[in-house]
């Protein structure tokens, strides 16, 4: 239910100056001493180690190492070195994100982030070059924010019965090809026919295929037509339980009417889901559940959920515009009923992401920031507890965010661990997270693109992202 109400709003009331920080005065050498260094491939800490970096990138790590002369020291004790997050479903294409969103990813430990909705269909808003120009901005150090890693087309959404002719639909691709998107999404109104145009498209303009999945098609058959994410874990759900079929041949929307997704939950069939399982790992089409969407519907009814102190980094109108959203769902059956139906197909997703864990499938933690109490940045916490509810290890969900996100972008010679000859985009933490998957949001400083920022000047950022809301009308 990719709602974007904090993109259209921000838009309308967040427009004025980029964040302009000063010029990045980067320490040629910096040495974290007597700092544990969390390997999520082996899922320990090494103790008492001296981490070196130089011009932004590994040289050492060594126990007890010495500190090179004129380095400059960052005292690790008791605390824990571990990579940046990466969060591979935002929503950013907005012109107040430099000034609100991305400095709250940074603030929040996610050093990368992938953007799926870059670009617009023919209208006047932020779009594709602007986001282009952030990410080489970024890149040189002249604007605060994650990496953007990639970037993806408009949706592409034709209207149900509509065939695009080949041609038409291949244009679509080359077109965003030309204006620098990474990848193609797709959504659930495309026809079977038209996704395989655009797979065959993509991969001739070395780019890929992700998001919904058409809603006349299966999850099998999408991961089989070369489909390389699926975004949302409720997609498993449409297909494993008795009556997906007259489901996804009927539907006219992505959103199942109750007594249907009653059936989806008090019907659900493991048996059919471990066969689609068995399809991702052969095919290697990856997996995002984004958990943090669903848990909004429900918990909609929740006030002690709804009165999230956060709110303080959206505007009022972004945040009048979630309450209507979840109002909106609970409306749709405030019976206790219907309510355990909503809170049961979370929770069976959840279980769904950790029987495909098991079964192999590649996951990747991607939290749709922007949408309905999907807080930009911190929201990346939330879903790393999510895929710990889901069953997976701390190592495992925080693998999730770091190494098999860069292994996704095809990046992991550079990121998503502390190793010597990676990126020291990192994060210096009051807590193992091997311990506990909650200690990542204990961030005592975050090291990005050369830049050491300290808790001091990470609550700074997060002031100046108040002070911006405030200075358009809150």
């Amino acid at each position: 239910m990719e709602r974007f109400l904090i993109l259209a709003i921000l838009a309308s009331v967040m427009v004025g100056p980029f964040l302009d920080p000063a010029p990045v005065n980067a320490q040629e050498t910096i040495a974290i001493t007597n700092v544990g260094v969390v390997d999520v491939e082996v899922a320990s800490v090494r103790d008492d180690q001296t981490v070196v970096i130089r011009d932004g990138r590994i040289v050492s790590i060594e126990t007890d190492g010495a500190v090179p002369s004129g380095a400059s020291v960052i005292d690790g004790s008791g605390k824990f070195l571990m990579p940046g997050l990466w969060d591979l479903h935002v929503h950013i294409r907005n012109a107040a994100a430099p000034r609100v969103l991305l400095p709250q990813f940074v603030a929040n430990g996610v050093t990368g982030v992938r953007d799926m909705g870059s670009d617009c269909a023919g209208s006047g808003d932020t779009c594709l070059p602007e986001l282009l120009k952030w990410r080489a901005q970024i890149e040189a150090g002249r604007m605060l924010g994650p990496r953007i890693l990639e970037l993806s087309s408009f949706p592409v959404n034709p209207n149900f019965g509509q065939t695009a002719p080949e041609g038409g639909t291949r244009m679509v691709v080359a077109r965003a090809h030309e204006r620098g998107a990474d990848l193609i999404k797709v959504y659930y109104r495309l026809s079977p026919e038209g996704l395989g145009f655009i797979v065959d498209e993509a991969r001739r303009r070395g780019m890929y295929v992700g998001g919904h999945i058409p809603i006349r098609m299966t999850a099998t058959e999408v991961s089989n037509a070369g489909l390389r994410t699926l975004e949302h874990a409720r997609d498993f759900l449409f297909d494993c339980f008795p009556g997906s079929a007259e489901f996804r041949a009927t539907t006219e929307s992505q959103n199942p009417p109750m007594d249907v997704m009653r059936s989806m939950v008090d019907d659900h069939d493991v048996e059919q889901c471990e066969a689609v399982f068995e399809t991702f790992v052969r095919n290697d089409t990856w997996y995002v559940p984004t958990h943090v969407t669903r848990r909004m519907d429900a918990y909609a009814d929740d006030p002690a959920f709804r009165a999230d102190e956060r709110r303080r980094f959206l505007p009022d109108d972004v945040w009048d515009a979630w309450q209507q959203d979840a109002d909106r769902m609970v409306a749709l059956d405030p019976s206790p009923e219907g309510r355990r139906v909503m809170r049961g197909f979370y929770e069976k997703g959840l279980e769904i992401t950790g029987r495909a864990h098991a079964s192999g499938v590649n996951i990747v933690l991607g939290t749709d920031a922007g949408d309905t109490y999907v807080f930009p940045g911190s929201g990346a916490h939330d879903e790393l507890g999510e895929f710990v509810k889901a069953g997976l290890t701390p190592a495992e969900a925080l693998a999730t965010a770091t190494l098999n996100a860069a292994r996704f972008v095809g990046l992991e010679d550079r990121f998503g661990s502390v190793a010597v000859g990676k990126h020291a985009d990192l994060l210096l933490i009051d807590g193992s997270p091997l311990d506990d998957i909650a200690n990542t949001r204990r961030i005592s400083a975050v090291l990005l693109n050369g830049r050491v920022l300290d808790r001091l000047a990470l609550d700074a950022m997060l002031g100046e992202v108040v002070d911006a809301i405030a200075e358009f009308g809150n």
